[in-house]
């Protein structure tokens, strides 16, 4: 009798623990449905944005793919109107830091071929090669040589500064880099854009 009385009482304990669970759930259920989330969930997707009146906006990207790398180069003004941009590829495992650098690189000469000196800003969704740039912090390695090479470069036009932006504004740099690196293919082009970005560019500025 004793036993049975034991082994009814940890019955019941344990129904009274499911029942307290299954309550639990239900009471966060309808916690969920009344009120909105603690952390709010962001649906916005950021959108490429229009530089300041007088200044010029160069997106560039960078793609690795096992041993080939692709970069990305878009040109645009005040009004996102494209004035040229370009993309390519080189053979090489090397990291996603100096792809992006190769990118900034290629990115400048684009400027130069396309005789632009004015107010320019170089926008790549990289925060480690901002760093890097505008911190301006002594490195000896191969890649900071070739980061303050680039920042030394700035000196060439009226004003240039390199910003963050996240990758969702950066759509369209990333699909040309993405193309060169699977297509293996060379780009240069001005505002005689090819036509398989141009959704892409619509899409940016409306």
């Amino acid at each position: 009798m004793v036993l049975m009385q034991a082994v009814r009482g940890q019955v019941d304990k344990a129904q009274s623990i499911c029942e307290k669970a299954n309550n639990l759930c239900n009471n966060f259920r309808i916690y969920n449905l009344v009120n909105p989330p603690i952390i709010a969930q962001n649906r916005d997707t950021k959108k490429w944005e229009k530089p300041l009146k007088g200044f010029i906006k160069i997106n560039f990207d960078a793609s690795v793919n096992d041993n080939r790398i692709g970069y990305g180069i878009i040109l645009r003004d005040e009004d996102g109107f494209v004035l040229g941009g370009g993309g390519g590829f080189s053979e090489g495992n090397i990291s996603v830091l100096e792809a992006k650098c190769i990118a900034l690189e290629k990115s400048i000469e684009v400027v130069g071929k396309l005789n632009i000196q004015g107010d320019v800003i170089f926008e790549t969704d990289n925060a480690g090669l901002v760093n890097k740039l505008n911190k301006g912090e002594e490195d000896i390695t191969i890649i900071g040589s070739r980061i303050r090479k680039c920042k030394e470069a700035f000196s060439l036009f009226k004003s240039a500064n390199l910003v963050w932006s996240h990758r969702s504004c950066n759509s369209m740099a990333d699909l040309i880099c993405t193309k060169m690196c699977s297509e293996g293919k060379t780009w240069f082009f001005e505002m005689d854009y090819p036509k398989e970005i141009h959704n892409v560019i619509i899409k940016d500025i409306t």
